[in-house]
């Protein structure tokens, strides 16, 4: 069973204890952007030179965004509802079962849910910083943003107080511009940010909440912000490509992952919360109590999910190309 999935993001224990108690052996492999996963998606469906067919993935987790594009272009199957049972489905908090993604959760289970902030070193800032952060030349050098679009982009957008969402051509252009300008003073890295703010090489940078998380373990002097400007939340979703070579394996984990303790394992290990309403009580005490993985709900209502801009896509698609090039 071939599983590609984000790095970082998953306790590697579990997919031991996964093939002992199937007997299927997991391929594994990861990504670092929802950008990278939607290329290699479509560069799965090219046939290969000397009429090899295309090869996919059985198992994906794409972003709440990503996810709606897939189901809306029909590229995800339904779950096998005798393995992936109600009774496990039950095991997901209320507000799960009711995504307007994916009403009932037949084609997406969720992994993980957090945020985008700024990851930042308290020796460094004194006080958490804002999105201006990436404005500040004093600082060039070791800032980096998110390699991702949607995100990269969101950064530029909160910090001009405009709509992440928006697709009027005016906004993106004064988002491209304040990226470009942002990008002056630091990287694009959904690779190796997380290291490097562990190593104090970062002491900002556009992060996954619980990339941030994992990090605090290594460094705690790292400390994760929304800015009062907003961030971005987010639902990462286990789902099944409808080429997938092996969808009764993938059907399979999918049911293994929806048990609480093994929810509330891979959530511990990841930072995360779960979205499995009896496994949230099994998750280890030090990330229940990061406000991090569980923000409070003053910093819940400054979140903004990324949507799937269907075909005004493209004007972000050209906008990035003029930042990136």
């Amino acid at each position: 069973m071939k599983f590609f999935n984000w790095q970082d993001y998953i306790d590697r224990e579990l997919l031991t204890q996964f093939e002992d108690d199937s007997g299927i052996v997991v391929s594994y492999s990861t990504y670092a952007s929802n950008d990278e996963l939607g290329d290699r998606l479509a560069l799965a469906g090219v046939p290969r030179r000397g009429n090899r067919a295309a090869t996919s993935f059985d198992l994906i987790v794409p972003s709440e965004n990503l996810f709606r594009r897939l189901s809306d272009q029909d590229r995800l199957q339904q779950f096998d509802q005798s393995v992936v049972t109600e009774e496990l489905l039950a095991n997901l908090a209320p507000e799960f079962r009711t995504l307007a993604v994916d009403p009932g959760n037949r084609y997406g289970v969720p992994w993980a849910t957090g945020s985008t902030g700024i990851g930042y070193d308290t020796k460094v800032f004194t006080e958490p910083p804002s999105w201006e952060v990436f404005l500040d030349t004093s600082q060039a050098g070791k800032l980096s943003l998110l390699d991702e679009k949607r995100e990269a982009f969101a950064a530029a957008q909160f910090s001009l107080g405009i709509d992440p969402n928006t697709t009027d051509p005016a906004e993106i252009d004064a988002a491209t511009e304040r990226l470009v300008e942002m990008s002056d003073n630091a990287r694009f890295d959904s690779g190796t940010y997380l290291d490097n703010l562990i190593d104090g090489s970062l002491v900002a940078a556009q992060a996954f909440s619980s990339d941030i998380v994992q990090a605090q373990r290594e460094n705690p002097d790292l400390a994760f912000v929304i800015p009062e400007a907003g961030g971005s939340r987010w639902i990462d979703l286990l789902c099944i490509p409808t080429d997938a070579p092996n969808p009764d394996g993938a059907n399979a984990f999918v049911a293994f992952l929806l048990d609480p303790a093994i929810a509330a394992q891979n959530a511990g290990a990841v930072g995360a919360d779960p979205g499995n309403a009896p496994a949230r009580e099994q998750v280890r005490a030090d990330v229940i109590s990061n406000p991090a993985a569980f923000p409070p709900a003053e910093v819940v209502d400054r979140l903004v999910f990324l949507e799937d801009l269907g075909d005004d896509e493209e004007l972000l698609n050209t906008a990035w190309k003029r930042v990136r090039g």
